[in-house]
């Protein structure tokens, strides 16, 4: 996420994303997901989150819920769909947890995931426009799991769906 790279220090990411108190949290997620800094964009009119995730104080997963940011070709939180399945052949769709929200829409998170690329799109539940949004952005480790919100990569609740699937009632094809 701009200067910020998958194996940075703790104080690196602290130097790009400078911790505000009474807005900024930290929260400990061991041992599966490990620490997490949540950095609240405020110059950001629109919406704006970053989530740092390290163990041992090294970044293995960076989540933007922020417009700042873009992929390389050009995709950022709101994005359609269409256009992530465009820009991104081969993602596979999964639910990770069930953990949902109001603010997710009353739907568990979608996630299109590119394992060997180290990326992720999570789609969230609008209620107002009925559709799925791009909610986050992910980047981790190639061939590695991705964390979740639910902070657990192994939640008994993980099942895969068809590719490119929106809805958590699409079974996988095989």
């Amino acid at each position: 996420m701009g200067a910020l790279k998958l194996g940075d220090t703790r104080d690196r990411a602290l130097n790009l994303f400078p911790f505000k108190p009474n807005m900024d949290q930290e929260f400990s997620q061991e041992p599966d997901c490990g620490t997490e800094l949540l950095w609240v964009d405020i110059k950001n009119s629109k919406v704006g989150n970053v989530f740092v995730r390290m163990r041992n104080n090294v970044v293995f997963q960076i989540d933007s819920a922020t417009t700042r940011y873009r992929t390389a070709e050009g995709i950022t939180i709101r994005s359609h769909p269409e256009e992530v399945r465009k820009r991104y052949p081969h993602l596979r769709s999964y639910i990770l947890s069930n953990i949902t929200s109001q603010a997710l829409g009353m739907r568990p998170l979608v996630y299109w995931i590119d394992r060997e690329r180290g990326i992720a799109f999570a789609f969230a539940y609008s209620l107002t426009t009925r559709k799925r949004y791009l909610y986050e952005i992910t980047v981790f480790k190639p061939n590695s799991e991705v964390c979740p919100m639910d902070d657990s990569h192994n939640s008994p609740d993980k099942r895969e769906l068809a590719p490119y699937s929106l809805e958590p009632s699409d079974a996988k094809v095989d």
